[in-house]
């Protein structure tokens, strides 16, 4: 079987949180690539953090990845500029449920200064275990993709 792989970065503001996931993502079998700030290292901005992991999810190396900032804000900004990447900054569990079953979510986005780490498991798992349209009827679902489709010829037009 395969290893599950995630993408984790954080600036200097997410330090403590991002070992917190780290060691809960590895708990669950997950190889975790840190490309964020380090305790030890030097200091890595918001956006170049939430830029290396939303480039290596727009490249198709992760599926999926996690960036931690302050507040969330600045990182989400930041990786929604990257082609195929759909980040969320959540704040509690419907919305990491919902970022999924109706966003298509790629990049969960947290804030540090917000976020406990038991909340943050607790997204992650609602993140993790829910898959595009679930939840929603046929109709809602197909209204969904076409949705995403439709993202996805915007991104066409203006990444060219």
């Amino acid at each position: 079987m395969d290893m599950q792989k995630m993408i984790i970065g954080s600036t200097r503001a997410g330090l403590t949180l991002k070992k917190e996931i780290i060691n809960y993502l590895e708990k669950k079998g997950y190889q975790v690539k840190d490309v964020g700030m380090k305790e030890d290292g030097e200091f890595v901005p918001y956006h170049k953090a939430a830029a290396a992991v939303a480039k290596e999810i727009s490249e198709k190396k992760f599926e999926r990845g996690i960036i931690i900032c302050g507040t969330g804000a600045g990182s989400v900004i930041t990786a929604a500029k990257f082609k195929g990447v759909y980040p969320v900054h959540v704040t509690n569990t419907f919305m990491a449920e919902k970022a999924s079953a109706v966003n298509n979510c790629n990049a969960l986005v947290f804030g540090e200064w917000l976020t406990p780490p038991q909340h943050a498991f607790q997204m992650i798992d609602a993140w993790l275990n829910t898959n595009f349209t679930d939840g929603n009827t046929e109709e809602w679902a197909a209204f969904l993709r076409n949705c995403v489709d439709e993202i996805g010829e915007i991104e066409n037009e203006l990444f060219k």
